[in-house]
C-alpha cells in the first residue's frame, strides 16, 4: 500500500528507484511487490521508460464498490444540488488512514474560483473535511489520528494538539467545522460529516470560497446547505 500510495495525478509514472525511495523501502523488496501488483493488473510496466504506471485491475474492484455502496453517484447528486443552491466549490471526501480524500468535486463556472485537486491529500487537522471527521470519529479514531505527525500548509494551519482539541470540542458544538486559510490561504470552508453503517462517518460534504465572502450570514446560509446534502446523501445510501 506503502509503494501504490505514491502514485498521484501529478505522479502518474514512477521508476523502481524512486517508488523505493518514497515508500522508504528497499530496491529489492519494492521489485517483488510490482511484480506481484503487474500480475494481478495493479501496475503495469511501460516499455520505453521501464517506469509503472496504475492498472487496470483497480477498475474492477472499483465497479463492485459502487455497485454494493453506490456513494459516487450519491454524491455527485448531493453536489450538483449544493452548487446550484450556492454557486460555490463543494466536495465529498472520505477517509484514508492518514488523510481525507476527495471523491467528487463541483465546481462554479465562473472566473473566480476555489479550485480542487482531486489527488490531493487533505490533511485532518488542516481542513474542515479533516476536521470535521475527527471531530466525530470514535475516540480510538481520534488518537490515532492525532498521533500523525502534523505539518503546517500555510502560517495559519493548527498543529499544536492542545488548540487541536479546543477546535475539536467546538466543532462537536457546532455539528459543523468552519476553517479559514489554514490549507490554502484566502480560503473559507465549512464542513459537516455523514454516516452509513459504521461508528465513524464515512465521508463529509464541504463547501469551499474566498475568504471575503464568509460572512456570519453566507455561513448560515452554506450550513443549512449542507445539512440538506447530508439528509440526501443517507437517504440515497440507506433510505
Amino acid at each position: 500500500m506503502r509503494v501504490l500510495d505514491q502514485f498521484s495525478v501529478q505522479k502518474t509514472e514512477l521508476g523502481l528507484s524512486e517508488l523505493a525511495r518514497l515508500s522508504g523501502l528497499d530496491k529489492a523488496a519494492t521489485r517483488r511487490i510490482l511484480v506481484a501488483l503487474s500480475e494481478h493488473g495493479f501496475v503495469e510496466q511501460l516499455n520505453d521508460t521501464r517506469k509503472y504506471r496504475l492498472g487496470t485491475g483497480f477498475l474492477r474492484l472499483a465497479r463492485i464498490r459502487e455497485a454494493s455502496v453506490p456513494l459516487v453517484s450519491a454524491a455527485q447528486e448531493a453536489l450538483d444540488w449544493v452548487l446550484d443552491c450556492t454557486g460555490e466549490t463543494t466536495h465529498v471526501s472520505v477517509p484514508t488512514s492518514n488523510y481525507m480524500t476527495v471523491l467528487a468535486y463541483r465546481l462554479p463556472n465562473r472566473s473566480k474560483i476555489i479550485n480542487i485537486v482531486p489527488s490531493e491529500p487533505l490533511p485532518f487537522h488542516a481542513t474542515a473535511s479533516g476536521l470535521c471527521y475527527l471531530s466525530l470519529a470514535t475516540a480510538q479514531t481520534r488518537e490515532r489520528i492525532l498521533a500523525i505527525k502534523r505539518t503546517k500548509s500555510t502560517p495559519y494551519t493548527t498543529t499544536a494538539k492542545a488548540d487541536l482539541l479546543s477546535m475539536i470540542e467546538q466543532t462537536q458544538s457546532n455539528g459543523y467545522a468552519q476553517t479559514q486559510s489554514s490549507f490554502e490561504e484566502g480560503v473559507a470552508s465549512v464542513a459537516m460529516a455523514f454516516f452509513l453503517d459504521q461508528a465513524d462517518p464515512s465521508g463529509t460534504v464541504a463547501i469551499a470560497l474566498p475568504l471575503e465572502k464568509m460572512t456570519e450570514t453566507r455561513r448560515k446560509e452554506l450550513v443549512s446547505v449542507l445539512q440538506g446534502a447530508i439528509k440526501r446523501i443517507e437517504e440515497a445510501l440507506k433510505g
